[in-house]
Order: structure tokens, then sequence, then C-alpha cells
């Protein structure tokens, strides 16, 4: 019997039924314009990922707590999300992710008027951060495009971004689902 062989990092089991309803529920909310109500369900989500050992998914979703905060003008809180965010994706060498983040989250709090954050993240992770990534191509091979969103998550699905697994395979960064383009 032929049994595939994977890289197992990419053998993480996807998030929990209860952990899947409260990202869905998040993804509405802010999709509904009320990321107030969003920020604490990553952010709680982010922490059990992280105390569980999935840390490059709880580096995502504090990534996301710190958009829905600084979405709802709660600098502080967006500050904290978005240091554990980057100090994660530091540690577990997310190369392409750090930059484009940091250049989100400090656009997004300078736009909304949270300078005082911005320049705090500045001083703490500037230094840091890589020089933004070059475009990626998706491997040979690869057809048709990638859905915006995680069928089965909600997630947003970045192609300069996207977890390869094989020429026409992605893993969702947030629930481990493996997407195909259409």
């Amino acid at each position: 019997m032929f049994r595939r062989l994977r890289n197992p990092a990419l053998q993480s089991n996807p998030l929990g039924p209860v952990q899947l309803r409260t990202l869905n529920q998040a993804n509405q909310l802010v999709a509904g314009g009320q990321p107030a109500q969003a920020a604490p369900l990553y952010a709680a989500l982010a922490a059990e990922l992280e105390a569980t050992d999935h840390p490059r998914r709880a580096a995502n979703l504090h990534a996301q707590a710190a958009h829905a905060f600084a979405d709802s003008q709660d600098g502080q809180a967006a500050h904290i999300q978005a240091c554990a965010a980057l100090a994660l994706f530091i540690q577990y060498q997310m190369a392409r992710r750090t930059p484009v983040f940091y250049a989100n989250i400090t656009r997004k709090l300078n736009s909304k008027g949270m300078k005082n954050a911005a320049e705090a993240l500045e001083k703490e992770y500037g230094s840091r951060v890589g020089p933004m990534p070059a475009p990626v191509t998706p491997p040979a091979g690869q057809h048709g495009q990638l859905p915006t969103n995680c069928p089965k998550c909600g997630a947003p699905i970045h192609i300069n971004e996207a977890s390869w697994v094989d020429a026409s395979t992605v893993e969702c960064d947030f629930c481990g689902s493996l997407i195909r383009p259409g």
C-alpha cells in the first residue's frame, strides 16, 4: 500500500468545531461592520491556539485582532495584539508575513489617528522587521485562481502569503484546510 508522506509541519489538525464557529462569528462581525465585537473573539482564539502549540495560526489571529481593535479605535489593544503577532511572526521566521503585517498595521494605526500606538510599535519592532517581500508567483503547474477567502472558515487567502503544499494546493493559515485553485 502506498502512503504519501507530507511535511510534518503541515499535518497539524484544523480548528475544532467550537474554534471554527468562533472564527466564523468573528469574520461575520467584521464583515458586518462590528470590529469591536470581533476583536476580542480573535484575541481569545489566538491565545487559545498559542497555548495549544499552534503558533503560526495564533500569530495570524493576533494580527486579525490587531486590525479589528484598530478599526474600533482601541489603540492600546491594537498595539498589544500587533506586538503578539509580530513576536510570533519573528520567532517562527514568517519572513514574508512579518513586514507585510507591520506595514499594514502601522499604516492603519496612523490613518485612524492612533499615532502613539503606531510610534510604540515602530520603536519596538521597526528595526526587527525585514524588507517587504518580492512578489511571489505560485508554483509551476498551478491552474486557476485561489478563492479570496477559505471556503471552510472564511479567512482571507493571499497569493503572496499562501502556504503551498504542492503545485496545486495551499493550506489555510487559519484553519488548516487544503484549498485548490478553481
